[in-house]
């Protein structure tokens, strides 16, 4: 009994330890993180290769000074031209557009690239300090610490990228140094190993700050994009929709409908039962529109009694009046208004593009036209109204 416990309190602490290495990233902030870990690569990666290959060159410069025989610090060049190699790669990559699926893969990638590159000079590091292959020994590192720190400092969007190189580039060396040095060398190894813990915390603290900031920015939008009493998409929000439904064909114009539903008789409610039964009155039908709207279609609230719906992927009118009248269907039922059950009775109006117009506004237009169309025939039951082009047909 004793053994598996200790194995799962093992397991428990080994899942803390990497929920702190690689904290878990919500879904609503993903993409807009992505996008910042994308941009910091973007500006940082070629500058770190050419001053890692620099930094390289000095190096080198230094042991062919001291004389040591060019078998000794040959697989620098190897470095050298690995990083000029990369930076070829880099630069080519970043000529056209990246597509968004693919953010993630070139994260994960420069992560692995990073941390492998730098675990590679570490433990090279360390048996070269411990062999004793350079009259200076502490010269290698210290510049790994210093390229380490510099790394982790300009790669902190990228946690797990930045600690891994703290953590694998500075303390097997840091450690060599303590264990095989004398006493100066042994307290500039204690030194490096406290900058290593004061950089870890200043990437950890910085990566925190940039998801609360990416939280608040979320927050933000919602409450620019949302109606404050039916939590849907406000005006701007479901025009955004539209906008980028209308940008979404590549090859041919999209086919989608617009409707525009106003309630009759909000008015009488609000005078007979007062602005909260009103305001309950709009809750209700705005969570009824929401749960009849088919996956991929949006449901908004311009605003007062007025709510546009979006359906996407509509091959022709047939198919937008049956999805407009199962929307309607959806509000056939008496709602119930802090014990008073009122019917709900609402007109509508669709139109198609790209078929009722050209443009978002001339379909908008015909969607209106149809919806007053059917206000002003004073129907008593919802019904759906197609487009006055269609009426004219």
């Amino acid at each position: 009994m004793g053994k598996p416990h200790l194995i799962a309190k093992l397991r428990i602490q080994a899942a803390r330890v990497w929920r702190w290495f690689a904290p878990p990233v919500p879904r609503s902030i993903l993409a807009p993180l992505h996008a910042a870990q994308l941009d910091n690569v973007r500006t940082q990666v070629q500058m770190l290769l050419t001053v890692a290959a620099l930094n390289t060159c000095i190096v080198m410069a230094v042991c062919w000074n001291n004389g040591l025989p060019f078998s000794n610090y040959a697989w620098m060049s190897g470095l050298i031209l690995y990083c000029f190699a990369r930076l070829t790669v880099w630069r080519r990559l970043l000529q056209k557009a990246v597509p968004l699926e693919k953010v993630p893969a070139i994260i994960r990638a420069n992560v692995g690239l990073s941390v492998g590159m730098m675990g590679f000079l570490g433990v090279t590091a360390s048996i070269t300090y411990v062999a004793g292959t350079f009259a200076y020994s502490t010269l290698i590192p210290v510049s790994l610490a210093f390229g380490a720190t510099a790394i982790a400092h300009c790669l902190y969007t990228l946690r797990p990228a930045a600690v891994g190189v703290l953590v694998i580039g500075i303390t097997p060396v840091a450690g060599s140094m303590i264990v095989a040095g004398d006493f100066n060398t042994k307290m500039l190894g204690i030194s490096m190993l406290s900058v290593e813990f004061l950089m870890i915390r200043f990437v950890a603290a910085q990566y925190d700050r940039l998801i609360e900031g990416l939280f608040l920015e979320q927050q933000i939008r919602e409450l620019a994009d949302t109606d404050p009493l039916t939590s849907l998409p406000n005006r701007r929000a479901i025009m955004a929709s539209i906008e980028a439904e209308l940008e979404s064909g590549e090859n041919r114009k999209p086919r989608f409908g617009i409707a525009l539903l106003d309630l009759d008789g909000f008015k009488q409610v609000n005078d007979s039962l007062g602005h909260h039964a009103g305001d309950l009155m709009l809750l209700g039908v705005g969570g009824r529109l929401a749960d009849a709207a088919v996956e991929g279609d949006s449901v908004g609230r311009l605003g007062g009694d007025e709510f546009i719906l979006l359906f996407r992927n509509v091959e022709n009118k047939v198919e937008l009046s049956s999805r407009a009248t199962a929307i309607l269907a959806a509000l056939c039922h008496p709602i119930d208004l802090d014990g008073n059950r009122m019917p709900v009775a609402a007109s509508l109006g669709y139109a198609l593009y790209p078929d009722d117009g050209e443009t978002i506004r001339e379909v908008m237009h015909a969607a209106d036209t149809a919806l007053y169309a059917e206000k002003r025939a004073g129907k008593t039951q919802a019904k759906a109204v197609a487009s006055s082009r269609e009426q004219a047909a």
